[in-house]
């Protein structure tokens, strides 16, 4: 996909006692699902790996890499695009109509229809009607809600009532691009029970510049992506905390997101993704609670989502499918000689 990627490991900060016992455990998750060089370090080792650096110790992740979650958002839709997914964009669910049918004996894939102004009946094999704001309805055998902070709502629109998301905010700063010089590689401090992210950390980007973020707040709106003056100066606080040559003059920016957690606010911490066929809606499929390490597991989660259809119905691979997707050319990537040629080439 022509993503920017970075291999360049990982470091979790520990700042007591308690801090390394955590770290064991994680160490120990992280063997038995399959992750390799796991190891704790001493408090030189760390700041060998990361000098400046907070704590006591911590732990070494070898295999981690960053790469631009943003370019990565917009290849896959652009690849999917270029093998025949179709996009419909502002077009908000407003219901959704289930359609009881006889599926023995149905191959059903031709069968499906999107896209249709008006439907008057429903095809065989066609499961669902979803209705949108537009006046327009699309016909579906599978319908994976895949919604995000909206997915509890999608899922009781087909008659799913079993799950409710409570938003969680998390705000960032943006430094400048500096990383090279302070941080070579991303620094979180130990995961704490009971709070609704992995902590503040501190993350190189494939640009060069640092992210400071995410906090974790509980909030009721699910559109609010204000950042707020008390949050901010605590981030600020705990990346210093973690990394001490941090300078309030190298911010360049700020931006908040919403998790869509499982977790109500009284539990804090995490739920499993929920990612199945529901047995009460056969042909939806709900992805309900993805937050972090979503974006990681993307790819996973659609390989499952793929096995959960080809498990009831014959998927075949696309024959002429596009395998290759190549990012835009950035003049400011280039160095002098290619940006003349390209320039000679295109004055314009």
């Amino acid at each position: 996909l022509d993503v920017p990627y970075h291999k360049t490991g990982k470091l979790l900060v520990a700042f007591d006692e308690e801090d390394r016992e955590i770290l064991r455990g994680i160490i120990a998750q992280g063997e038995a699902n399959g992750c390799k060089g796991l190891r704790l370090v001493d408090q030189a080792e760390l700041q060998r790996l990361m000098p400046g650096v907070g704590g006591i110790g911590g732990m070494l992740s070898p295999e981690t890499a960053v790469f631009d979650p943003f370019l990565y958002c917009i290849a896959l839709a652009e690849n999917a695009q270029q093998n025949g997914v179709r996009f419909v964009l502002n077009s908000e669910v407003v219901g959704i109509d289930r359609t009881d049918v006889d599926w023995s004996g149905i191959d059903g894939a031709e069968n499906d229809s999107i896209g249709t102004d008006q439907v008057d009946d429903v095809s065989s094999g066609a499961r669902f009607t979803v209705r949108t704001a537009d006046g327009r309805q699309y016909r579906a055998s599978y319908l994976i809600n895949c919604a995000g902070l909206y997915s509890d709502r999608v899922a009781e629109m087909a008659g799913v009532r079993d799950y409710r998301i409570y938003p969680c905010r998390g705000e960032y700063f943006i430094l400048d691009k500096i990383a090279e010089d302070l941080l070579p590689m991303p620094v979180y401090p130990v995961p704490k029970a009971g709070i609704g992210g992995l902590g503040v950390h501190l993350t190189p980007t494939t640009a060069g510049n640092i992210i400071i973020g995410p906090s974790a707040e509980y909030i009721d709106d699910r559109t609010d992506l204000a950042c707020t003056a008390d949050v901010m100066e605590q981030l600020f606080a705990e990346a210093k905390a973690l990394l001490p040559a941090l300078d309030r003059r190298q911010i360049i920016g700020s931006y908040a997101g919403l998790r869509p957690k499982l977790a109500p606010p009284r539990e804090g911490g995490y739920k499993d993704f929920v990612i199945q066929e529901e047995p009460s809606c056969p042909g939806l499929i709900n992805l309900i609670g993805i937050e972090s390490p979503g974006l990681t597991a993307s790819v996973p989660i659609a390989e499952m989502v793929a096995h959960i259809i080809g498990a009831q119905r014959p998927l075949h691979e696309k024959p002429d499918f596009v395998a290759v997707h190549k990012r835009p050319t950035r003049l400011r990537d280039l160095d002098e000689a290619q940006q003349a040629a390209l320039i000679a080439e295109d004055p314009e």
